[in-house]
């Protein structure tokens, strides 16, 4: 026993310093430990919201496409038959038609330059229609693809 005291008394220092050291290396583990798994946490989190967020955004841009696709075979149609109407109305043939109709009827109605009048008149009218038929139909279809 008397070495023990011995021992004790000689290295009493050295073992509270070294119990010290071992104490607070082992509670900075602790620490440092309970950090990481705190972050370790919220990156989980935040993957499970990043992924969350993108499938928001992806059942998002489903929805709008749904919707946009319904909406171009509901208006598109709607579309097409108002503005053909609209160019039938702004280039209406039904009176130049009626006229040389007339003039066909009764030879002496109309005269030579008066139905190469009304025949120049027709066809500005109808090449008018034809490209004006061929822009809506292009714009609607440049409209259909860029979506």
């Amino acid at each position: 026993m008397l070495s023990v005291r011995d021992l004790w008394r000689r290295h009493r220092r050295k073992i509270f310093v070294s119990v010290d050291l071992l104490g607070s290396g082992y509670l900075l583990y602790k620490l440092y430990d309970a950090h990481r798994r705190r972050l370790d946490a919220l990156e989980r989190e935040l993957a499970i919201q990043r992924e969350s967020e993108e499938l928001m955004k992806a059942q998002m841009q489903a929805h709008f496409e749904n919707i946009q696709m319904i909406s171009d075979a509901m208006t598109l149609p709607h579309v097409m038959h108002s503005l053909s109407c609209r160019v039938a109305e702004e280039l209406d043939l039904s009176q130049l038609l009626e006229r040389l109709l007339q003039g066909k009827g009764q030879p002496n109605s109309l005269t030579q330059s008066e139905k190469l009048n009304l025949w120049e008149r027709l066809k500005i009218l109808i090449i008018n229609w034809i490209l004006a038929s061929e822009f809506t139909i292009l714009l609607a279809l440049w409209f259909i693809l860029s979506q």
